[in-house]
């Protein structure tokens, strides 16, 4: 048995139907593309619900999206090799997103892969 599935997770492909069968079995799933990977990013981070959430919390959008991702119960693992990026996406363990926040994510969730796999 699997202890971790990595699968494409973002704010528009949630995919909570794969997260709620397999943790039945205690796997967890590692969000693949959890910015929408290459091409998608900027769409991803001027989303209206994340740029208001990120204002709210004086957060970026990056940080906003990582930190609904820990709290929804997904491991994630951002890709970067600038320095001050790899700084922010860290900076994501001195606040948490309220239960309204969440939810409001979670209504962003439209289905949408980026990949064809």
């Amino acid at each position: 048995m699997p202890a971790v599935i990595q699968n494409e997770n973002h704010i528009y492909y949630q995919n909570t139907e794969l997260q709620d069968y397999v943790s039945q079995y205690g796997i967890i799933i590692e969000s693949w593309y959890p910015f929408g990977g290459r091409g998608h990013t900027s769409e991803i981070f001027n989303n209206e619900t994340i740029k208001e959430i990120a204002e709210k919390y004086n957060k970026t959008s990056a940080q906003i999206i990582l930190r609904w991702q820990l709290q929804a119960g997904y491991i994630v693992i951002p890709g970067s090799s600038n320095p001050d990026h790899i700084a922010e996406n860290y900076d994501i363990f001195n606040f948490e997103l309220s239960e309204e926040d969440m939810n409001n994510i979670a209504d962003i969730n439209i289905s949408q892969r980026y990949e064809n796999w």
